[in-house]
C-alpha cells in the first residue's frame, strides 16, 4: 500500500475515533472497538503464516517476490504479535486493567487508538531488529535524506494534531494548551541550557564506557551512525535534522502520548523507538533522556522539552563534524 495512502487512512481513522470521544455514546463506541479488532485479526492471520512458512518457500518468496525478510519466522512473530496485542486492547476490559497503572481513559476511543498505534511503532522497531541486527544493518546502511527525515517528523506532528482532536474536538489555542506548547520564560530557557550540557555529558560518558568494555559493537554502531548521516555535512543540516526531530517527537511523545501513558511508560516507548541499532548500553541512556525530557514536560511546557531536545542533539551534530574535522585535518598530516 503507498505510503501516502496508509497515511491517509490513519488521519481518517484517529478523526473517526475523535469524533466518537466528542458524542461519548457507548453504542458507537463498542462499535469502534469491533473495528479495531477487525484491523488485527488479518495481522494475526498473516503472521502466523509467515512464522509457519516453509524454508523452500521463503527461500522462493525473497528471492522471485522481492521479499526483504531474512528471518521468515521471527518476522511473523511480531507481526503476529502486534495483531495480538490490538485485539486484546479492543476490548474494554483489558483497558480497564491497564488504567490500573497508566492515566488512560479506557472508554476512550482516542486512547484506546493510541495504545494500538503505539504498538505498530514498537512491533516496526521489533521487526527491524529480527532482520539481521547490527551486521546486516552495516552492510545495508544508506546515507539519509534530509526531506525525508524531515517529512518523517511532519508526520509525528500531523499524527499529534490529529490525535488531540484538531478540527474534530480542539482548536487553536486549545490544541496548543493539551500539546503543551506555550511560550517560554527566560528561567525555562536557563533551565533548558543546563539540561542540554547535562544530557550530552551523559551520553558521551556512556558512549566511552561502552566503547571501553565492547569496542566492536560501539565502534560498528558508529560507523553505522556514520553512514546513516553521512549527508549531513553543514551546521545548516545537523541544525534543520536537530528542529525537525526535537519538533516531532517531543510533539508526540511528550505532548500527546505522555498525558495519556504517563513518564514511565512513555519514556519506555521513546527507547524502544530508538533501538533500531539493537539493545546496547544506548537503550538505557535513551530511555533516561526520555524521562529527563518527560520530567521536564510536567514540570514546565512541551516548548522547553523540544528546546532541549534540540539543542542536545544539535551540540552532538556540532560536535561529530567537529571529530569529523580533525580526524581528516591529522590524517592529511596537520596540513
Amino acid at each position: 500500500m503507498p505510503l501516502f495512502i496508509l497515511i491517509f487512512l490513519t488521519v481518517l481513522l484517529i478523526m473517526l475515533a475523535n469524533w466518537l470521544a466528542q458524542r461519548d455514546d457507548a453504542t458507537l463506541n463498542l462499535a469502534f472497538d469491533r473495528l479495531l479488532l477487525f484491523f488485527n485479526l488479518p495481522l494475526i492471520f498473516s503472521g502466523l503464516l509467515l512464522a509457519l512458512l516453509p524454508a523452500d518457500l521463503a527461500e522462493l518468496l525473497r528471492e522471485e517476490g522481492g521479499l526483504l525478510l531474512s528471518n521468515f519466522p521471527a518476522a511473523g512473530t511480531v507481526i503476529a504479535l502486534i495483531g495480538v496485542w490490538g485485539a486484546l486492547i479492543s476490548f474494554l476490559r483489558a483497558r480497564q486493567w491497564l488504567a490500573r497503572w497508566l492515566p488512560l481513559k479506557p472508554s476512550s476511543p482516542v486512547h484506546a487508538l493510541a495504545l494500538m498505534l503505539s504498538a505498530y511503532l514498537v512491533g516496526n522497531t521489533l521487526l527491524t531488529l529480527t532482520q539481521g541486527g547490527l551486521a546486516e544493518m552495516a552492510a545495508t546502511a544508506e546515507a539519509a535524506n534530509l526531506g525525508d527525515l524531515v517529512l518523517q517528523q511532519a508526520f509525528f506532528v500531523l499524527l499529534s494534531l490529529f490525535g488531540v482532536g484538531l478540527w474534530v474536538r480542539r482548536k487553536g489555542h486549545t490544541i496548543s494548551e493539551r500539546l503543551g506548547l506555550l511560550p517560554m520564560s527566560w528561567e525555562q530557557i536557563r533551565l533548558g541550557l543546563r539540561w542540554i550540557g547535562i544530557l550530552v555529558v551523559l551520553q558521551w560518558a556512556a558512549g566511552a564506557v561502552w566503547a571501553f568494555f565492547a569496542p566492536e559493537e560501539s565502534q560498528m554502531v558508529q560507523e553505522i551512525s556514520g553512514e546513516l548521516f553521512a549527508n549531513m555535512n553543514s551546521v545548516w543540516d545537523w541544525f534543520v535534522v536537530a528542529l525537525a526531530a526535537g519538533m516531532g517527537e517531543e510533539i508526540l511523545f511528550r505532548g500527546a502520548l505522555q498525558p495519556v501513558f504517563g513518564l514511565w511508560a512513555t519514556s519506555l516507548l521513546f527507547a524502544i523507538a530508538h533501538v533500531q541499532y539493537g539493545i546496547t548500553p544506548v537503550t538505557l541512556v535513551v530511555f533516561v533522556i526520555g524521562l529527563a525530557l518527560g520530567w521536564i514536560r510536567e514540570r514546565s511546557n512541551t516548548s522547553v522539552a523540544i528546546f532541549v531536545h534540540f539543542g542536545y542533539n544539535f551540540v552532538l551534530g556540532m560536535l561529530s563534524m567537529l571529530a569529523l574535522y580533525l580526524e581528516q585535518f591529522v590524517s592529511n598530516g596537520g596540513m
